[in-house]
């Protein structure tokens, strides 16, 4: 996995969850949405937030790279809804998050996407997602 427009690191453990749900589509494949959800997730009860992840090919054919990364969250008291809480899209360069806005390209952002995607991948772990995988 490659994702050469916004550096931050991806630990072996994330591109390995990645890359296993890359493994059974076909060669034709340009684009693929994976979506991790909890199926008890909800306003009242709470939950692990859903996240959607698009991985797109590049110009060379075997490498995949990060589109964007969404966390969403319910958000709302008297008529809650799912928003995004966490946008990140490495080929727009941009990073969001609902408390802070624009997050700046920089070695903050780095620290918060490191300790995100360990959060993530212990969450992953714990087996509390339904995966989705679906080509675009």
């Amino acid at each position: 996995m490659h994702q050469p427009t916004l550096d931050l690191p991806l630990s072996g453990e994330f591109i390995a969850l990645i890359t296993t749900h890359l493994a059974a589509l076909p060669g034709t494949c340009q684009s693929v949405v994976l979506n991790f959800r909890d199926p008890e997730y909800s306003a009242e009860n709470g939950g692990w937030h859903p996240v959607e992840i698009r991985i797109i090919r590049s110009e060379q054919p075997a490498i995949w790279q990060l589109d964007y990364l969404t966390d969403f969250s319910w958000q709302g008291r008297a008529w809650p809804e799912l928003t995004k809480e966490f946008d990140i899209s490495w080929s727009q360069r941009y990073a969001w998050h609902r408390f802070a806005g624009d997050l700046p390209l920089n070695h903050e952002l780095s620290a918060f996407w490191t300790l995100w995607q360990d959060n993530f991948m212990a969450y992953c772990a714990m087996d509390v997602f339904t995966v989705t995988v679906t080509p675009d």
